[in-house]
């Protein structure tokens, strides 16, 4: 039997699956079997996802997923605050964090158990920024440590 959270987690990414399908949220609520306010928390999560991409890509051309914030993930909102409160404003920093073999998991940080860190990964996993991945981005900023700001002018 899933956990609340667990069961909100897995009904926005297949919400989030579905959605790239192209069915309406009704649709989509209608196969999950969601209720209006299941719904409403998976509509206004992948908004707001979507919404920071495009307010990351705007401002800054070559952004890539790496330089999405933490701040307008799908994360839970408490995650989301203890992620930020532990220093970690992009997806690319806790990317760096997990592939960090000096660095313990996530787990040890105040606030974020086992299955907070589980989400942590999901996501990152979803934007193949896990190590392992083809997150070529994060191998050459690894490898060249003055490229991590970006390509001037």
């Amino acid at each position: 039997m899933l956990s609340q959270s667990q069961h909100a987690a897995a009904n926005i990414e297949e919400a989030r699956r579905l959605r790239a399908d192209g069915l309406s949220y009704r649709q989509i609520g209608r196969r999950l079997q969601l209720s209006s306010a299941q719904l409403g928390l998976v509509r206004r999560s992948l908004k707001r996802e979507k919404a920071g991409r495009t307010r990351v890509r705007a401002t800054m051309p070559h952004a890539t997923d790496r330089d999405l914030l933490v701040s307008r993930s799908v994360l839970p909102a408490g995650l989301r605050r203890c992620l930020i409160n532990a220093g970690y404003r992009t997806l690319g920093d806790l990317a760096d964090r997990l592939d960090d073999a000096d660095l313990p998991g996530l787990e040890t940080l105040p606030g974020i158990g086992p299955h907070r860190a589980r989400l942590v990964k999901a996501l990152l996993d979803h934007y193949e920024l896990l190590h392992g991945t083809s997150d070529l981005q994060g191998e050459v900023e690894r490898l060249f440590p003055e490229l991590r700001d970006g390509p001037a002018g």
